[in-house]
């Protein structure tokens, strides 16, 4: 009998393995059950739609990444059961989902958003000055890089300045505003 046949109670359900190259890995399944978690990758989500009513589901806030850590959260928060799962092999071709032509913009985008949420997600959980903290790292690293870059006249490197446009954008309290432009 399969592993996802035997589970009764659960809000989500995720692949235990989540890329190709971890099957090679992990070739013996035959010992393993499902897979208590706290969070899924947003690709490949199994919901139990009965679970949700109480939580809602992703926090419209979040544009781009964090939504589904934030939704697993929330559920994991109210005592709700999230699983990895064995038989359940899905293969995620990540960036895929655009032309080869837009990928510089897309790279920006993603990048701007993954600060932009990395700070916004652990302000909702921890507050402000915690998320500031968390997060001052990764500002102060932007910002010498945008200076570097912007002292050798290299605007090839514009992707450290979207990770600083994100974390400004998201410490003044804007919405997630930027779009890529395609």
């Amino acid at each position: 009998m399969k592993v996802t046949q035997k589970i009764r109670e659960f809000a989500i359900i995720g692949p235990y393995i989540q890329e190709e190259k971890n099957y090679k890995e992990k070739n013996n399944f035959d010992d393993l059950t499902a897979v208590p978690a706290i969070n899924v990758k947003g690709f490949a989500m199994f919901l139990n739609l009965s679970e949700f009513k109480d939580i809602g589901f992703f926090d419209e806030d979040f544009f781009f990444y964090f939504e589904e850590i934030d939704l697993c959260k929330r559920l994991i928060d109210r005592g709700k059961k999230i699983y990895l799962v064995p038989d359940i092999k899905i293969n995620h071709d990540g960036g895929q989902s655009h032309e080869k032509s837009v990928s510089k913009e897309m790279e920006l985008s993603r990048n701007w958003h993954w600060m932009w949420s990395t700070f916004n997600y652990h302000k909702k959980y921890k507050g402000f000055f915690v998320s500031f903290f968390i997060i001052l790292p990764k500002m102060s690293s932007a910002i010498i890089k945008v200076l570097i870059y912007t002292l050798m006249f290299n605007k090839k490197k514009k992707i450290y300045y979207q990770r600083l446009s994100g974390l400004i954008n998201a410490i003044m309290g804007k919405s997630s505003w930027y779009r890529p432009k395609v």
